[in-house]
C-alpha cells in the first residue's frame, strides 16, 4: 500500500512538479527589475600620492534585481548612499613625480545589497594621473567678489601671514608661486567695515598650473587660514567747477578802482564721489585779497579758495591779473 503511494501515478506527479517549477521561473522573472543609474566614483590614495586628473567622476552601472530591491537601491542611489569607491594602492617611493593608472570598478568597489546583481559598469575603465606630494610656501593673493557699496572703494588691504605653506603635486607647485583665497565677499561694504577687521579668511584648497595654451586646476591641501583687512573709503572723483566768479577782498571804503583781466575762473576739485555729486558751485567762492598791496599799478596774486576738510583743489589756481589805480584817474600800464 505505502509503495503504491509513491510510485502510482508518476507522470501525474511529474507534470504537476514541471507545471510548478514553471510557475515559480515564471514568478522569479516577473518581479525581476532592470536598473540602470549614475554613480559618483571616489578614487583614494595613500599618504604621499594625490589624484591629478580622474577621466570620469561618474559611472553609469546596470543592476538586476528583485523588483522591491531594485526600488530601494534607486532611492539609495538618488542619496548618494550607495557610491563607487576605488583605493589605489600605489606607493609613494614608486612615483619620481607623476604616474598614469588604468582601473577597473568591479562589485567589489560598490556596496550594492546582495540581492542585486551588477551586469556592466559604463565605462569599463577609468584613467587616473596620480602624483608625487611635495611640500612649498606660496604667496597669498585675496579673492574679492562683488562691489563695494555705491561711492565707495576698498582703499587699501593687508593679509597675514603673506605667505602658507601648501602640498600639492610635486610637478604642478614647481612653477606655482601664488595661491588664492576662498573669494571674500566685500559686497556692498562701507567705512563702518573697517571697525570689524580683521576677517578670518581660509585659503582655497587648488591651484591654477599652465600647460601649454591651457590652464588646470590641481587640487592641493593647506590647513593654514589668514587674517585679512581691508580699508574701505569713500570714492574719490575729481569735477571741474567752470565760470567761478573772482571775489575780490579789500578794506572797507576802499579808495581805488580794481579792475580784473578774468573775472571768472576753471576749479578741478577732488573729493568723495557722493559729496562731489552734491557739490554746488555757488557754494565755491575763488578771491582775490589786494589788502596788502599798494596802490597804484597793475598787480599779479594768487587766486585763493577754501574747499574745506572734504575737498581739494586738483591743479595749481592761476594768478589773477588786476589793475589798480584811484578813482577817476585811466588805468596806468606799468610793472608787473
Amino acid at each position: 500500500m505505502i509503495k503504491e503511494i509513491f510510485t502510482g501515478n508518476l507522470l501525474t506527479k511529474f507534470m504537476a512538479m514541471v507545471m510548478a517549477v514553471a510557475l515559480w521561473l515564471y514568478a522569479i522573472n516577473r518581479h525581476t527589475e532592470d536598473l540602470r543609474e549614475v554613480i559618483k566614483l571616489s578614487v583614494s590614495v595613500p599618504t604621499g600620492i594625490t589624484v591629478i586628473e580622474q577621466s570620469t567622476e561618474e559611472i553609469v552601472v546596470h543592476l538586476r534585481g528583485p523588483l522591491n530591491v531594485i526600488e530601494n537601491t534607486k532611492s539609495l542611489i538618488n542619496d548618494q548612499k550607495i557610491q563607487a569607491k576605488y583605493l589605489i594602492q600605489e606607493s609613494p617611493e614608486g612615483i619620481e613625480d607623476q604616474i598614469k593608472q588604468t582601473i577597473f570598478i568591479t562589485r567589489e568597489h560598490l556596496n550594492l545589497p546582495n540581492s542585486v546583481k551588477l551586469i556592466s559598469v559604463y565605462p569599463e575603465k577609468i584613467n587616473v594621473l596620480l602624483g608625487k606630494l611635495q611640500k612649498k610656501r606660496l604667496k597669498v593673493n585675496l579673492l574679492k567678489k562683488g562691489e563695494p557699496a555705491i561711492g565707495y572703494a576698498i582703499a587699501n588691504e593687508f593679509v597675514f601671514p603673506a605667505e602658507v605653506e601648501v602640498e600639492g603635486p610635486l610637478n604642478a607647485l614647481k612653477e606655482v608661486v601664488s595661491i588664492n583665497t576662498v573669494p571674500v565677499d566685500i559686497g556692498g561694504i562701507t567705512i563702518e567695515q573697517n571697525r570689524t577687521f580683521p576677517w578670518r579668511i581660509a585659503i582655497d584648497q587648488k591651484v591654477v598650473v599652465k600647460q601649454g595654451d591651457k590652464s588646470i586646476t590641481v587640487p592641493v591641501s593647506c590647513g593654514e587660514d589668514v587674517r585679512v583687512w581691508l580699508q574701505a573709503m569713500e570714492k574719490q572723483e575729481t569735477k571741474v567747477l567752470e565760470k567761478l566768479k573772482i571775489k575780490i577782498l579789500m578794506p572797507d571804503n576802499y579808495p581805488y578802482v580794481i579792475k580784473l583781466r578774468d573775472e571768472y575762473v576753471n576749479i578741478k576739485v577732488k573729493g568723495p564721489k557722493l559729496l562731489l555729486e552734491k557739490l554746488n558751485p555757488e557754494d565755491i567762492v575763488p578771491y582775490v585779497d589786494v589788502t596788502s598791496l599798494k596802490p597804484p599799478g597793475p598787480y599779479k596774486q594768487p587766486i585763493k579758495c577754501n574747499l574745506g576738510k572734504n575737498f581739494e583743489i586738483v591743479d595749481k589756481l592761476p594768478d589773477a591779473h588786476l589793475d589798480i589805480r584811484e578813482r577817476g584817474k585811466p588805468s596806468e600800464g606799468g610793472k608787473q
